[in-house]
């Protein structure tokens, strides 16, 4: 047979083995296949954005705002937990961090969404059920703090950052600047674990005593 005879059946545009299904059916996992930075970004993806950050950056917002009016709580976090040296004392830097460091999630969250081609893959899926079970543990740490319940405290910390570097990773995974987003945010947590596992045993210590 000719080797110029034109197949009933193309060859796909891509090397077989180089891509999945994602690459050619959804516009966003498109998007994320080319060099170009979301050469299909909208007016309506910014809206989405700009929701999508609202929920962390609201939950960050109303937890600072809490603690900077509850008295009672700054009074003991700041003068009758005893800390590491090394920490700062004041409840409300705490909050401020989580507002700089949450912030950017709902950003990076959209691009995960867009970019991965939504909720028909499996690995986008994994990826924002991760985030959002870590913003669940997060909005946990409001009553754990509220009710001074420092060995539940330090446990959910650890699970939030764990959830976040987790989240952070498969973000990247999908869409790289997601994942650089994440980062701050998955830093900040580990130290806030590292930081409550401190002063549980610090306060252990004194209770020994």
């Amino acid at each position: 047979m000719d080797s110029h005879v034109l197949h009933d059946n193309p060859r796909p545009v891509f090397a077989e083995g180089k891509m999945d299904n994602r690459f050619v059916t959804t516009r966003g996992a498109l998007e994320h296949a080319v060099k170009d930075p979301m050469p299909f970004w909208t007016t309506q993806d910014t809206r989405n954005a700009l929701v999508a950050t609202m929920i962390p950056g609201g939950a960050a917002i109303a937890a600072f705002a809490v603690f900077a009016r509850d008295k009672e709580v700054v009074e003991w976090w700041s003068t009758q937990v005893k800390k590491p040296h090394w920490a700062p004392t004041d409840v409300r830097l705490y909050s401020i961090m989580d507002v700089l460091a949450l912030s950017p999630l709902g950003y990076a969250s959209y691009l995960v969404y867009k970019n991965g081609g939504g909720f028909d893959y499996t690995d986008t899926r994994l990826a924002l059920g991760l985030y959002g079970a870590n913003m669940m543990f997060a909005l946990a740490t409001i009553p754990l703090v509220k009710h001074k319940n420092l060995g539940g405290l330090w446990k959910n910390t650890l699970l939030v950052h764990l959830t976040a570097a987790g989240a952070a990773y498969a973000f990247y995974k999908i869409d790289q600047q997601a994942g650089l987003w994440m980062i701050p945010y998955a830093v900040w947590t580990g130290f806030y674990a590292y930081l409550t596992y401190s002063i549980d045993r610090e306060n252990q210590v004194m209770k020994d005593f």
